[in-house]
């Protein structure tokens, strides 16, 4: 978590904390995206993780776990969301959590990178996604990008592509969903959060 990160994170929770509801969005702004990108490597789906994401949201809200965060809130929601993706996974798709530990177990490693390696690390992380970027059709490529590395939203990217926002949402998803079976998601999460 880069310095920049952490003071942001400092702000917001100071926000917060004085009862100040712009600072909930400021925070949904920044992380949203990032953490339904998480999700998705367990949920496998964009809709469920969308949704998963915004509860985590509610939750956090009502319940006033801010005032509880003595770490980070980028360490708090991505924890929430990992455990809620995990319910929904034991819940709903029991067969599927299986598969998905030994997938995450076996990309996981980029987590033990130190420091000295990182640069190379992410050089690589952006070979490999961008080899995988190029097999998206146009309009997924367009979409994808739009929303993942300029942080549009789905109705801005609708308006610029011409397109409604479900597709947008397909789009998005099927791209997603690519990048998940190429194993690169924790690929684009490590580059771009």
């Amino acid at each position: 978590m880069k310095d920049m990160d952490r003071e942001f994170d400092k702000a917001i929770l100071k926000r917060l904390r004085e009862g100040d509801e712009s600072a909930l969005k400021s925070l949904f702004d920044r992380y949203y995206m990032p953490l339904c990108i998480y999700s998705v490597q367990y949920t496998d789906f964009l809709q469920v993780s969308e949704d998963l994401v915004q509860e985590v949201f509610i939750s956090f809200w009502e319940r006033k776990a801010y005032r509880n965060v003595d770490f980070s809130i980028y360490h708090y929601l991505f924890g929430a969301v990992r455990n809620a993706s995990l319910n929904y996974l034991r819940n709903d798709r029991p067969y599927a959590l299986h598969e998905l530990e030994e997938s995450v177990l076996q990309e996981s490693d980029w987590f033990e990178i130190d420091e000295d390696e990182e640069d190379d690390a992410k050089a690589l992380c952006r070979e490999r996604l961008n080899r995988a970027l190029k097999q998206l059709s146009p309009q997924e490529y367009k979409v994808f990008c739009a929303v993942v590395f300029e942080d549009k939203k789905y109705k801005e990217v609708a308006e610029d592509l011409n397109l409604s926002i479900n597709s947008v949402k397909t789009y998005l998803a099927r791209a997603l969903k690519f990048l998940r079976s190429q194993s690169l998601l924790l690929d684009l999460f490590y580059i771009c959060f």
